[in-house]
């Protein structure tokens, strides 16, 4: 972890412990009905924009401006029409690569994440594209690890992830892993033990960490079980069992975006301990907060 930021990192004038981040009024903005002709056209013109963003191309890890605009094109129909996403904090968002850090919840398919990179691409501006930390095994898979390369997602190590921010990339990480997705519905949004590889990657760069609760993938697709037996049938860490198969069910997704967090000092197994844990807290207020701001699952 000797990785030196190749960009200037500029610090507030105040650093302060922002445990509690304060959430944004929640406005939502009116959006245009258009086609899907029209939105094909914003989606890869977007994406040209957030390519450009980063100084080494993202061709590298497999990633596709073709493909990826005919599959932002399908995430972004769901993420306008069918969860009717709304987003909030989005400039929170710093110029300059950032590692984002968000609670895991989608059982049945990676909707969570798909909502948080959909909404950085069509509503944070500039542009970006978000390259997701993906778990070796879900990323073997032939046809869902190849769609995930082809719109930026990566296998989650810490060289490729170094490499993404010191190219100027946003990558996305979840930190409760795979074992997230076998949270009951009881301890909805109850945040497992975080991994401290993000926390070495940020001290290591210089990079900011901000958190993004995601609000309503819990409820997408209740787990009703995790049966042994079927992951070793599809060779998946995690082989849910819910009520409505792999349909999610039209809940209505909130994103918010926290306050920038930048860890300080050298990645020593003590401070990266103590601020993994400072990120954990962050985001478990964030979460607070956005379930007594949410009036209805559904609505």
């Amino acid at each position: 972890m000797n990785a030196k930021p190749t960009w200037p990192v500029v610090l507030p004038d105040t650093v302060r412990d922002e445990t509690v981040p304060q959430l944004t009024p929640q406005v939502e903005q009116p959006r245009r009905p258009r086609g899907l002709r029209a939105l094909r056209s914003e989606v890869h013109a977007r994406l040209l924009r957030a390519r450009a963003l980063e100084s080494l191309p993202p061709e590298r890890y497999g990633f596709s401006v073709d493909a990826a605009t005919w599959l932002f094109l399908i995430t972004s129909v769901i993420y306008r029409w069918y969860f009717r996403t709304q987003c909030f904090g989005l400039e929170h968002l710093p110029h300059g690569p950032v590692l984002l850090v968000a609670n895991h919840g989608s059982h049945a398919l990676a909707w969570d994440g798909a909502n948080i990179v959909t909404a950085c691409l069509l509503d944070a501006e500039p542009p970006r594209l978000v390259h997701g930390m993906a778990e070796h095994r879900l990323m073997e898979l032939p046809i869902l690890g190849r769609a995930a390369r082809r719109i930026g997602a990566v296998d989650g190590t810490r060289p490729s992830c170094i490499s993404l921010l010191n190219a100027g990339a946003t990558v996305l990480a979840f930190p409760e892993g795979v074992r997230a997705l076998t949270r009951g519905f009881r301890q909805r949004y109850q945040l497992g033990p975080f991994g401290r590889g993000f926390a070495h990657v940020a001290l290591g760069t210089g990079v900011p960490v901000v958190p993004v609760a995601v609000i309503g993938a819990e409820e997408e697709a209740p787990l009703i079980a995790n049966p042994g037996w079927l992951r070793r049938l599809v060779r998946t860490p995690i082989a849910p069992i819910t009520p409505t198969v792999v349909v999610p069910l039209p809940v209505r997704y909130r994103i918010h975006f926290g306050a920038p967090l930048w860890l300080h000092g050298p990645p020593t197994p003590d401070r990266v301990a103590r601020e993994t844990e400072r990120v954990r807290r962050a985001l478990a207020a964030l979460i607070r907060q956005g379930l007594e701001a949410r009036r209805h699952v559904f609505f």
